[in-house]
Parts: C-alpha cells; structure tokens; sequence
C-alpha cells in the first residue's frame, strides 16, 4: 500500500472512489517559482548570478585535441607542452601497444609555477617490456604556467608512441 494510502482495517474491499480520490490529487500547496525552487535561479538561467552557475563557470573546459606520434631516438622528448596564465590541466593517453620484450620508457610529469621559472619535475614512472594494458592515461596537477609530459625509451628498439591530450582550462 502507497504510504498515504489509508490502510484497510477489517475489509478487503476498497472502494474505487476512494481510489481515484488519491490518484487524481494535485499539489496544491506548491509556492515560489519552480526554476528558483529547482536550480537557485531565476528563469533565464545564464543571465543569472546563483551558486550553481558560478560553480559551472569554473568548471575546466576542454580545448581542441593535442595529438600526434612520438618516435622514440634515445633522448628524453617532449610529448605535449602547454603553458598559460590561467589555471589549467592536461588530461590524455599515451599509447603503449608498440612496445615489446626488452623495451623500457620512462614518462615524466613537470610543472612550471612562475612564469619566467624552469620546469621542475613532480612525477616519472617506467614502464618495461609489452604492456598488458597498453593505454596510459595521465591527469596532470593543476598549473597555472606551464606543463610538460615527456618520454625516453632507454632500452629495446626505439618505437612510435601515438598521443592524445586535452588542455582544460578554468574560465576566467
């Protein structure tokens, strides 16, 4: 039985009016404008100024895709760089399928953060020999100057690398 639905005491029987009395009810205590009620907004919602659309406008938007194919030659080479003056991300894949027995990459993450400063190293991770899950995704740390990913294959045949990033920017 509905909760609001009088239960029967003795009988069985309900009446079907009782019934359609329930169902057919309609709110009728219902104040304030929907869309405030519902969103803290008014009606036309990005002319607005509420707590949900400030926090949209800082979400981080993507940007068009930064992609292409590193062939390894021994040295430690740029995958993506970005740099900016707001905060932002890097968020993409790196594609190991190519690398085979004897093979060893290393990947490192740096961050710049002043704006004429040097790049400083906050992550490296190796990886050895034919990958079982081949597809790396990386997520960046917030940076505000600049961000680079960078790969050195240091042992095996040097392969392609293919790569995809997204640079997220928060709105200003």
């Amino acid at each position: 039985m509905s909760p609001d639905f009088p239960t029967p005491r003795v009988s069985v029987t309900v009446d079907p009016s009782t019934i359609w009395t329930y169902s057919s009810r309609t709110l009728t205590s219902f104040t304030g404008q929907p869309r405030i009620d519902l969103l803290g907004e008014d009606e036309s919602f990005e002319a607005g100024t509420g707590g949900r659309k400030a926090v949209l406008d800082r979400l981080l938007a993507p940007t068009s895709p930064i992609e292409g194919t590193l062939t390894a030659d021994g040295s430690e080479q740029t995958v993506v760089e970005a740099t900016g003056t707001l905060e932002f991300k890097l968020d993409g894949y790196i594609d190991l399928s190519n690398m085979a027995s004897g093979d060893t990459v290393v990947i490192r993450e740096y961050i710049k953060i002043a704006p004429d400063g040097a790049y400083v190293k906050y992550a490296e991770e190796t990886y050895s020999d034919a990958q079982s899950l081949p597809l790396l995704h990386i997520v960046t740390k917030p940076a505000r100057y600049g961000l680079k990913i960078t790969l050195r294959q240091t042992a095996g045949t040097n392969r392609d690398y293919p790569y995809q990033f997204f640079k997220r920017i928060r709105k200003a």
